[in-house]
């Protein structure tokens, strides 16, 4: 994955990830959502398909063999050991599916956005890796308005990543997002600009 500035994109649920990956994509950049090509593969790869159904039971399938996201995520979220083993089922795929795509683009930046990037080896190809960050509370408004969570699932989905302070300990670039989507916007465009410097010299 080389021959061009790769960004890796972290932060934990519902920090303002994809706000950034907007505005990537507005200024050109290749973005690839890592867990958008999780479910391109949970909806469309029959491979994936039968080797989730052989390790959680055919209950997380449908009838026209593609996985039932929230069957497979009552199972997965909150039991560690359960979430670990479908990761390894689909990390190996997915950075497969990622490698494919940033050697097919003629983009000059490509930002892929992974929520445990700093987890694996994807992290190791990426020469810079940005991190958004907000508060608890806003992660959990966030959850229950923009995706319709009750309390209790909001909660369990940002009690079962990793601590935002690790994250952010690793980073090249941290981008709050608590404040207005203006303030957000700034922070990126500083570091993009900054980007652009040092891909110039």
């Amino acid at each position: 994955m080389s021959g061009r500035v790769i960004i890796g994109l972290t932060g934990n649920i519902a920090t303002g990830k994809s706000a950034i990956m907007r505005l990537a994509a507005e200024r050109g950049a290749l973005t690839i959502d890592a867990d958008r090509v999780v479910h391109e593969l949970l909806d469309g790869d029959a491979a994936i398909q039968t080797a989730v159904a052989d390790a959680f039971g055919p209950g997380v399938r449908r009838a026209d063999g593609r996985i039932d996201r929230a069957a497979l995520g009552a199972i997965v979220y909150g039991d560690a050991e359960q979430l670990g083993r479908l990761e390894a089922l689909l990390h190996p795929v997915v950075r497969a599916e990622i490698g494919r795509r940033v050697a097919a683009t003629d983009a000059p930046v490509v930002m892929i956005e992974a929520i445990k990037l700093l987890e694996g080896p994807l992290a190791a190809v990426c020469r810079q890796v940005w991190v958004t960050t907000c508060a608890r509370e806003t992660q959990l408004e966030r959850l229950r308005v923009c995706r319709g969570l009750d309390e209790a699932t909001a909660v369990a989905r940002v009690e079962a990543q990793s601590l935002q302070a690790d994250k952010i300990a690793r980073a090249d670039v941290v981008i709050a997002t608590d404040g207005l989507m203006t303030q957000t916007q700034a922070q990126f465009e500083t570091a993009w600009g900054e980007l652009q410097m040092t891909s110039d010299e």
